[in-house]
């Protein structure tokens, strides 16, 4: 029993890590990529008193690169704690003023998407046995 319990767990792990990643780093964090190289003025928010360029190239490295080293498996703990952070941002102060839920939204923003996006499971779960982790030998 414990046995089908840990393949439960794995596979929980990388369907977690793959679907959320995916989402997140190719919905979200590639738009933003192609944004950073565009060049030109960078139509991005200052947040939190930042830059908006400086603001656009932590969210290119949360939302892109990290994501996507969540996909593959690769420290994912570690790694899930910068989208958790951006995720935390976007939700309670980007959509400081918004309605939680999107059906409320009237077409506007929400914090639901961002919240949904916290990478929480991915971060208590960690990697699993399909992950790069695993490949490396890495726990």
């Amino acid at each position: 029993m414990a046995t089908v319990s840990k393949n439960y767990y794995d596979l929980a792990s990388l369907v977690l890590r793959v679907g959320f990643g995916f989402f997140m780093a190719f919905g979200h964090g590639l738009d933003k990529l192609k944004m950073l190289f565009a060049g030109s003025d960078v139509a991005f928010p200052a947040v939190l008193g930042l830059p908006p360029l400086f603001s656009l190239i932590l969210a290119v490295l949360a939302e892109f690169l990290a994501a996507f080293l969540v996909i593959i498996g690769l420290r994912t703990r570690f790694f899930s704690i910068p989208v958790i952070a951006t995720m935390a941002v976007a939700a309670f102060v980007i959509h400081l003023n918004d309605p939680i839920f999107a059906a409320s939204a009237a077409g506007g923003g929400s914090k639901e998407m961002a919240v949904l996006f916290c990478f929480l499971g991915t971060f208590l779960l960690g990697s699993g046995k399909y992950s790069l982790d695993r490949l490396l030998g890495k726990k």
